[in-house]
């Protein structure tokens, strides 16, 4: 197999690709473990989220990988949101945080 490209995806993305895989014939075990995983824990659909995801992302201080992760945890504070962008060293504003908040909600 090879890998032709990589991008970050979502839990709400990849329940999509899983299920859509589904369709076409039968999961293995993992797949199905993740899909049923995902299917528990997305927090929207997939197209929505890629549309966050270039939201939070435009600004250019928030990575597309560290927008998906901000997406899968859903921070409900600014806090919450600080404490998962501490570990990048990114730092935003109050400002920005109260922005990416209402973009999640």
């Amino acid at each position: 197999m090879d890998i032709k490209s990589t991008k970050p995806a979502s839990v709400s993305e990849a329940k999509d690709i899983l299920a859509k895989r589904k369709e076409q014939g039968e999961l293995g075990y993992e797949q199905a473990q993740a899909l049923e995983n995902a299917e528990r824990f997305a927090p929207a659909e997939g197209k929505k989220v890629q549309k966050t995801v270039e939201s939070i992302a435009k600004g250019g201080k928030i990575s597309e990988e560290l927008a998906v992760k901000i997406i899968d945890v859903h921070p409900d504070n600014p806090a919450t949101l600080r404490a998962i962008l501490v570990k990048e060293r990114v730092d935003i504003s109050d400002e920005e945080a109260s922005s990416i908040l209402k973009e999640l909600a």
